[in-house]
């Protein structure tokens, strides 16, 4: 069955030109970039074909190169349905004007030379088809392979961190317990060796959750970053190679190297405290948007960057206002769905007339940024 799928607006715009494959099944796309009157006057065209389980075989842009010949990538599958190579685009020696080329590989040589032409990875002969090894394009990648290995950890291998979590002003505060080692096999282990032959270990328990990334830097030594999630499945802590390698550490130590993060009863994130820096604050509107983000150096002015938005979500302008603490500043925001409509009068501030309505905080005292949007279509 041949399956058509064409854009309402090409219809509407001007007649197919393209000469598609008829006896193929496709789908056409044409995106129009500019117009005279009421007539398209350059455009771009895309044909993907498909074969007869559904899948891409071939996509051609029409007349897509700066010669005006059509570029085309070609896709293939292994005997067990799997894309095992990725193609280079390949342009033509002319155009077929949309329809499928039964050679289009034939002139990869006159543009790429010998270089291989294709990206290639080894897929594990199982049901979950893991890549186990990937060569890039290119013929001097050919004996660099990434190499994929699939384990689970051995006894002592990772340090058990968890948490015990208390609600502080409406935010999770978790502290890091020890529970000792992670007994063999409770945890899966991904290692990838890179074209230099770099070792990275990824350790993951069963809910998918990275709990520790290893670079291997040498036969004795390696730098650990660790991953602490709350009862909540939420990350509360990241603790990076040099702090994780101290068998104990001190509140200086944690504050300036450890990554910290709290979260509200919604899972939202409203606090987070990164290395060398101060407690960062985040408030929310009823739309789970960012509204209001306070750092260490604010906090100390009592002043709140502020963003507002627009009916369609995008960010209409921000600024500085005064508030108070962040409990008290979301409690204000928390039933608000902050939009600003586009207002020729609007309001001035700062010597600039902003054409946006001011309605929700309105004791702004700088503006920082303003944007303005057309209204295509």
């Amino acid at each position: 069955m041949k399956k058509f799928i064409i854009p309402i607006a090409f219809l509407m715009l001007g007649t197919v030109k393209a000469q598609v494959s008829n006896t193929e099944n496709y789908v056409q796309i044409k995106t129009y970039l500019d117009y005279s009157g009421t007539q398209a006057t350059k455009s771009s065209e895309t044909i993907q074909y498909f074969d007869g389980l559904g899948r891409p075989k071939q996509v051609i842009g029409v007349k897509a190169s700066p010669q005006g010949k059509d570029v085309v990538t070609h896709i293939e599958y292994d005997q067990f349905g799997r894309q095992a190579k990725d193609f280079l685009p390949i342009p033509q020696s002319g155009t077929q004007s949309g329809g499928i080329y039964t050679s289009p590989l034939g002139n990869a040589s006159s543009i790429y030379g010998g270089e291989k032409i294709y990206s290639e990875k080894a897929l594990e002969k199982s049901p979950l088809d893991r890549i186990q090894q990937q060569i890039q394009v290119g013929n001097d990648w050919t004996g660099k392979p990434v190499k994929f290995d699939y384990d689970a950890n051995i006894d002592g291998e990772v340090i058990k961190m968890f948490t015990t979590t208390t609600w502080e002003n409406g935010a999770t505060k978790s502290t890091i317990e020890y529970g000792g080692m992670y007994g063999a096999g409770q945890l899966y282990k991904n290692i990838i060796t890179d074209e230099d032959g770099n070792k990275t270990i990824e350790f993951k328990n069963g809910k998918e959750q990275v709990l520790v990334i290893r670079k291997v830097l040498s036969g004795t030594e390696n730098a650990d970053t660790y991953y602490v999630y709350n009862e909540y499945d939420q990350l509360a802590w990241v603790i990076p190679p040099m702090l994780s390698k101290k068998v104990h550490w001190q509140w200086d130590d944690q504050e300036a190297l450890a990554y910290q993060y709290r979260y509200d009863g919604r899972g939202r994130l409203v606090e987070k405290k990164l290395p060398g820096k101060g407690w960062e604050f985040m408030v929310y509107d009823k739309a789970d948007r960012l509204i209001m983000t306070q750092d260490a150096n604010m906090r100390e002015k009592n002043k709140w960057l502020i963003t507002k938005y627009e009916s369609l979500g995008r960010v209409a302008y921000t600024g500085i206002i005064g508030g108070g603490s962040r409990t008290s500043m979301q409690s204000q925001a928390e039933n608000l769905i902050i939009v600003e409509a586009r207002n020729g009068s609007g309001f001035t501030k700062n010597g600039m007339q902003i054409q946006y309505s001011n309605g929700y905080f309105v004791d702004i005292e700088t503006i920082l940024s303003i944007n303005y949007y057309d209204t295509y279509p």
